[in-house]
């Protein structure tokens, strides 16, 4: 017999500060929850000239806006005061949600509104506290619509509740051999698994020198090249120390000994093919492969990316 979900639906973190550390609890508008599963859309149309209808062009996805229905029974001056600290930064911060804390939200808090009662306490010395019942409401918006992974592989959640969400992140449950760099020499490769809902940018982080294509490869009963970016070799500008390609910004870059971009590029040495990113994988199983080359032993860190989630 199916039973009504409680515990995980009613905490949430935002900024690192737990739900219930504020004197606060989430609540559900009336006997259900309400999720909307994907973001808004807004769509990207012309009239047709002289004539019926629109010319339809895709659609971009907007902000993204989570009203949150919250309760308490005992709040003290001290978290009274604490809300207005916490949720009154003009900062974006994190929030997570119990039932799903595989990913993250980058969210700015808006003013929460609150309806109470207030009561009087006698404490065990003899002094007076005021304590606040009531309920109120607190709005999040996220202007990035997408959450990212808090992590990548299963394993590194000590939540108790992973069970039951494990499924949902599609994430595998450690991160072993199978995904250190492939290869003795140049030529490289990096076994890739996309456990999102998005295809996903990514950052690759390659020594000076023999500086070659960079591909993404499919592998099925054999290995099927799906896209490249071709390059010719080029050697360091300035004091770069690597170089960095970046398919978020479509930019090849050159980076210092902190792996802070120097503001140097290198996109003129593209010869051919283009950008491109991570797929989403149909299953546990799949995973494809980055082939590249570059002077010196790379490291599985060199690579990289999230996993997004609607």
């Amino acid at each position: 017999m199916a039973i009504a979900l409680k515990g995980d639906f009613i905490s949430f973190s935002f900024n690192g500060y737990r739900s219930e550390d504020l004197g606060i609890v989430r609540v559900s508008d009336g006997s259900r929850y309400s999720e909307n599963l994907i973001p808004t859309s807004q769509d990207k149309t012309v009239q047709v000239p002289g004539g019926d209808g629109f010319y339809y062009f895709g659609s971009d996805n907007t902000q993204r806006t989570f009203n949150i229905n919250i309760a308490f029974g005992e709040l003290t001056e001290e978290q009274f005061r604490k809300l207005r600290q916490v949720f009154g930064t003009k900062e974006l911060g994190k929030l997570i949600f119990d039932e799903r804390p595989y990913k993250y939200y980058m969210v700015k808090a808006g003013e929460p509104q609150l309806k109470y009662i207030c009561f009087t306490v006698k404490n065990s010395d003899g002094t007076n506290s005021r304590i606040y019942k009531g309920e109120g409401t607190i709005t999040f918006t996220a202007y990035y619509p997408y959450a990212k992974s808090v992590y990548k592989y299963l394993d590194e959640y000590s939540n108790t509740n992973k069970d039951e969400w494990s499924a949902s992140s599609r994430m595998i449950a450690a991160e072993d051999n199978t995904f250190s760099v492939e290869g003795n020499s140049s030529p490289y490769s990096l076994r890739v698994y996309n456990a999102g809902d998005l295809e996903a940018d990514f950052i690759l982080k390659l020594n000076f020198g023999t500086v070659g294509d960079i591909s993404l490869i499919k592998k099925d009963s054999k290995e099927n090249t799906v896209a490249i970016l071709q390059l010719s070799s080029f050697s360091a500008k300035g004091s770069d120390v690597r170089c960095q390609i970046n398919t978020k910004t479509n930019l090849i870059e050159g980076i210092d000994s902190n792996g802070k971009p120097t503001g140097n590029l290198y996109n003129e040495y593209i010869i051919g093919g283009d950008f491109f990113k991570i797929p989403t994988m149909s299953s546990s199983d799949e995973f494809w492969k980055i082939k590249f080359s570059c002077d010196g032993v790379p490291s599985k860190k060199d690579l990289v990316y999230d996993y997004i989630y609607y």
